[in-house]
Parts: C-alpha cells; structure tokens; sequence
C-alpha cells in the first residue's frame, strides 16, 4: 500500500476523532480524500497533501462565529499564518473548515452544498466512518477548483493533478459521471468539453501520469473523458 495513501487516512483519522465533540454533520472533501475513491491495492502512487478539508453546513456569520468557538474549545487554533480564515491547526494538522454557503468567508465551491447533501458514509475502520462527497461531486469540486484557482496551470495545478489521478484511478468512475443528471450533467460535460479542447490539456495530462504507462492511460482518460461528454 502506497506510503501516501496511508498519510492521508492517518491524518483524516486523527481530524475526525478530534471533530468528534461538535456532534454536527461534518464532511471530508480535497485532496486528502482522493484515496477513499479508489482501490489502495491496485491504483498508483498518491500524491501527499499537507491539510485536510471538511465541509460544514453554516447559513449566517453568527452560526459561523459560534462554530469557531467551539473549535477552540475542543483544540483547534487559528492558524495565524494562513491567507484564508478558515484554516485551524489541531495536532499538528492543517485543516480547512469551510461552510456550505460561500457568502460566509467570502468564497467557496460552487459544488459544496448539493455535495453535502448527497454526502455517503464512507468507513475508516469497523467502528469509525465518515461522509465523504460521492465521486460525481469531488470530481465536480475539483473540475470547479481547477477552473477558479487552479488559474488553468495544466501542469502545476494540485487541483487538475488530483482530477487526472480519479479520471485513473477512481473505482467505476465513468459509471457515475454518467450517471448524473440535471445541472451537474450539464456542468460535467461543458468543462470536459473545454478542458479536452484547451491546448495544454493533452501536455497536462501526461504531466501527472507515471512515465511508463502515460501514453495508454492518457488515451484512456480521453475516451472517458469523451463518452462523458457525448453521454446522456
């Protein structure tokens, strides 16, 4: 098992054990959660992140200035050095703590509230779990990530690194983009349809695959990519 993959788990075991006192719907999203998507034994090597990310549902500024309160309470601290005010450090761990409604700190993803409340239980162990978006929407925070800040740096973008590892990866990941329906089908289509038409796609996309193998993983990820687009 890939020594990245178990960083990951590991650091999104300790956040969720130490989120466990707020008794509230917390849900695991980015780049950490990349692993929960695919088959450890099988799938190649992950790239490590150096936070965790979780979605809360807060619809004003008081609920968040509460929420914020009792993080401190039960360990977490401001980190003073972050450029975003929802970022917390507890046990050494970065986390990012972001509400459902961007209006809150000022920014979001456009994919966080309908994630949320389609979130899947996901298992860590036996006796522990976590929600967790389905496929469908982390690949749609990603898509949306990769478009905002990711500025379209094909080859320097965690956001598009983490796109290309689900679009190789993820277990039955052409099933569900296929699957969806409505806003988020539309959605799904347009930006593969953009993104495989951009000129740095094709240099991008071969950038985060493993040397060896980029060529028909590359061809692969373009005929997924494809049938998405002429899909339902």
């Amino acid at each position: 098992m890939d020594a990245s993959y178990l960083q990951n788990i590991t650091r999104i075991k300790v956040v969720a054990k130490a989120l466990e006192p707020l008794e509230q719907k917390v849900v695991f999203v980015g780049g950490a959660t990349i692993a929960l998507y695919t088959n450890p034994a099988i799938t190649m090597e992950l790239r490590p992140t150096d936070d965790v990310d979780v979605v809360v549902e807060i619809a004003t500024y008081d609920g968040y200035a509460r929420l914020e309160e009792r993080l401190r309470k039960i360990g977490f601290v401001n980190d003073q050095d972050a450029k975003v005010v929802c970022r917390y450090i507890i046990r050494g761990i970065i986390v990012d703590i972001m509400p459902t409604d961007p209006a809150i700190i000022g920014f979001s993803n456009k994919w966080y509230r309908e994630g949320f409340e389609k979130a899947i239980v996901h298992p860590l162990t036996e006796k522990d779990s976590i929600y967790i978006f389905p496929l469908e929407y982390i690949v749609a925070t990603k898509l949306e990530a990769f478009l905002s800040r990711g500025k379209m740096d094909f080859l320097f973008s965690r956001d598009f690194e983490d796109l290309v590892y689900l679009l190789e990866n993820a277990i039955a990941v052409e099933e569900k983009l296929l699957g969806t329906t409505g806003t988020l089908n539309e959605y799904l289509k347009i930006t593969f349809k953009n993104l495989l038409a951009h000129p740095d796609f094709e240099e991008g996309l071969h950038a985060h695959l493993f040397p060896r193998h980029a060529a028909f993983q590359a061809e692969r990820i373009k005929r997924t990519i494809k049938t998405i687009i002429h899909g339902n």
